[in-house]
């Protein structure tokens, strides 16, 4: 990306365009640079925003303590008579405070930043704090009326790039209360909408959900005519953890149609994939139940 002679304004711009794409890395690079443009140029406000992306874009790389040091800095220089600064560090301080388990205090300061984000007319950063407040909600019923205020501003704000997510987590929701109808629906909206404005990664996870909960509604032809090319696709991709979904929605459909031996061997491929994603350290719970129900097959077929 040719960043040479821009303004740190500029650089801003560039690198929020990167980061919505996921080009984290990029994003990453140009934060950076536009924060130590801003200084040279006395532009606190854009440095405030810059700093706090930097720090957003190492949580999401995984560099948990490194971002906390950037948003730290962050805080020292952000200031409520800056409505782009402060609102872009409440809803970065709110996502550290979510990844750390901390969900009261991410759930008040998402409040906060949404009462913000009214107040002064940030329309976009308004969705994005009711979308966060609807994910780390104290009961599905709170989660549910804030992700459906999200889709009323979304749809209110003609801001239609935001209603996969918050379909996509509204769905979500309703699959958490195994209420599969409702998760089939919202999950058929979401795609809708992340096949005109997201990602490829983002539209084939959407196909994957579509296709997952046909098969909880118990229509398992659909969901094979689903599934099989979404796995064509993972696989093309690379994308272990779609591939591993995949394999072991089909090898419990396999399963509920009495196929034990193809079943299994579709859920030990799952397994593999699962441990190359990395979820005996991520998602333990979810390796432990894939595990499970491998030996559960294992031996009945003995």
């Amino acid at each position: 990306m040719e960043t040479s002679g821009l303004s740190a304004s500029e650089l801003l711009e560039l690198a929020d365009t990167a980061f919505q794409k996921r080009e984290i890395d990029s994003a990453l690079a140009t934060y950076t640079k536009a924060g130590e443009t801003a200084r040279a140029e006395f532009n606190r406000p854009v440095e405030v925003e810059a700093l706090c992306q930097v720090a957003r874009c190492y949580l999401t790389l995984g560099s948990r303590t490194d971002g906390e040091m950037i948003l730290t800095e962050a805080a020292a220089k952000a200031s409520e008579n800056d409505p782009l600064g402060w609102s872009r560090y409440l809803g970065v301080r709110g996502r550290f405070e979510w990844k750390g388990k901390d969900l009261d205090a991410a759930r008040k300061t998402f409040e906060d930043y949404y009462t913000f984000c009214a107040l002064h007319d940030l329309r976009a950063r308004a969705i994005d704090a009711v979308n966060m407040s609807g994910i780390v909600a104290a009961s599905p019923q709170e989660a549910i009326d804030w992700t459906k205020r999200g889709i009323e501003m979304a749809e209110s704000y003609e801001a239609e790039h935001w209603l996969g997510p918050l379909w996509n987590n509204l769905g979500g929701t309703y699959y958490d209360l195994k209420r599969f109808d409702d998760a089939l629906d919202c999950y058929l909206k979401a795609r809708e909408y992340h096949w005109r404005h997201s990602t490829e990664t983002a539209k084939l996870f959407a196909d994957y959900h579509v296709g997952m909960t046909y098969r909880l509604t118990g229509q398992n032809e659909t969901a094979k005519s689903w599934l099989r090319p979404v796995l064509a696709w993972a696989e093309r991709l690379g994308n272990h953890s779609a591939i591993a979904q995949v394999l072991d929605d089909l090898g419990e459909i396999a399963k509920d149609e009495g196929n034990l031996t193809e079943a299994l061997a579709l859920l030990k491929r799952a397994k593999d994939h699962f441990r190359l994603d990395g979820y005996p350290e991520h998602s333990p719970d979810i390796w432990e139940n894939v595990s499970i129900r491998v030996a559960q097959l294992e031996a009945k077929i003995r």
